[in-house]
């Protein structure tokens, strides 16, 4: 084996490691971003809340904190798992832009509605109004 063929070698080898380095480094990121995306903050309503109504009242409310961006879906990583067939694995988010709240369906097959009338491009929202997911039905309370 020759000098040239040794090197091109060791380029090659070199170049793959900080390729794989560079993958670890980008997983272990994303992961921890969305694990503090899901991470619940209970104590820390100081934006408001969603509350799904027609919940069950005697077990417990199901009640989320809002937070600068909340993800709606079938998906385990979504901020709120939305368990319904006509929910989308990356359903709509909600997030707070501009002093404002705004609701985006995220191209799900099924839609989202916001008060009964399906969305078409991003909304404001309003304290009081009603997102629905499939079956489900998630007020929204904004605190001023």
């Amino acid at each position: 084996m020759n000098i040239e063929t040794t090197i091109f070698i060791l380029r090659l080898l070199a170049g793959l490691s900080l390729a794989g380095f560079l993958l670890t480094l980008f997983s272990v990121i994303w992961r921890n971003l969305n694990q503090l995306e899901r991470s619940a903050a209970p104590a820390s309503s100081e934006h408001g809340y969603l509350i799904r109504e027609g919940a069950n009242q005697t077990s417990g409310a199901e009640r989320w904190a809002l937070r600068p961006i909340v993800t709606l879906g079938r998906a385990g990583s979504n901020a709120i798992v939305v368990n319904d067939d006509f929910a989308s694995a990356e359903h709509a988010r909600i997030l707070l832009e501009r002093e404002k709240w705004w609701l985006e369906d995220r191209q799900s097959r099924n839609g989202t509605r916001l008060n009964d009338d399906q969305i078409k491009r991003r909304t404001i929202l309003a304290d009081g109004d009603v997102i629905g997911i499939g079956s489900y039905r998630y007020r929204i309370h904004i605190h001023p």
